[in-house]
């Protein structure tokens, strides 16, 4: 079995109420020096959800020592979080079962921060996988409507070092108007997934519309100094989206 199949990752949550991607990024990059996190999102609010300005979320990697009870694995990799925060552990709970599997989260309020304010915290086996898909509002914050485009750009950046590789993706994703920012590594170089929301021109069909949006995009790629590894569009949701069932 691979191990990173059953590593725990504690996923740290915040949100920072402020309409600047580079100081939502700062924050991000501060996460990854504390805690030498794996993955990073960093995106838009959504307008509809009770948040202001951006979430920023990073993961960390925990793999099970010899023999150690999965259960207690979620304990331990959730420590170092709750200790940097000064949370309860005694809040920590665990949920499922080992048969239906299990997750750890801190179940207390929200917890303001110096700047931001931590509102999740959770442990669980594996991690983020780069293609979930993802809800994200308009560049400027405000709700989608259903005619909108969304893109969906996955980059290949040429560096292992997640701090290094947020700097890298800060350039597409002002070019792109990107409402979410999401990267990881895994032993290599980095992985980064950008998603925007383009409201529709008066007038144009849907296939109009995703035609204009994917020439747009190409097009402001094409100044990135890096490999685009692969362009989605799709109408109203996020193209790699399914509906359920």
């Amino acid at each position: 079995m691979d191990l990173r199949e059953t590593e725990v990752v504690t996923r740290i949550s915040a949100n920072i109420e402020t309409d600047d991607f580079t100081a939502a990024a700062a924050l991000g990059e501060r996460f990854i020096e504390e805690f030498e996190a794996t993955e990073l999102e960093i995106c838009r609010a959504d307008p509809e959800g009770g948040w202001k300005g951006y979430t920023v979320s990073v993961g960390y990697r925990t793999p099970p020592a010899e023999c150690e009870e999965p259960v207690d694995t979620l304990h331990r990799a959730a420590v170092p979080a709750l200790f940097h925060f000064g949370l309860n552990a005694a809040f920590f709970e665990i949920h499922g079962t080992p048969e239906t599997g299990q997750y750890g989260s801190y179940e207390a309020p929200d917890t303001p921060a110096d700047g931001y304010t931590l509102y999740a915290l959770m442990a669980s086996v594996g991690g983020t996988d780069p293609r979930e898909p993802a809800y994200v509002p308009r560049h400027d914050f405000t709700p989608r409507e259903d005619t909108d485009v969304i893109s969906r750009v996955h980059l290949y950046v040429p560096t292992g070092d997640l701090r290094l590789a947020v700097g890298l993706c800060g350039r597409p994703a002002t070019d792109l108007s990107a409402s979410l920012v999401r990267i990881s590594t895994d032993a290599g170089p980095c992985e980064a997934v950008l998603l925007s929301a383009f409201p529709a021109v008066a007038g144009e069909s849907g296939e109009e519309a995703l035609s204009r949006v994917t020439n747009e995009v190409t097009d402001r790629l094409s100044h990135v100094s890096m490999s685009v590894r692969a362009i989605h569009t799709g109408l109203e949701d996020d193209p790699f989206y399914t509906e359920p069932g």
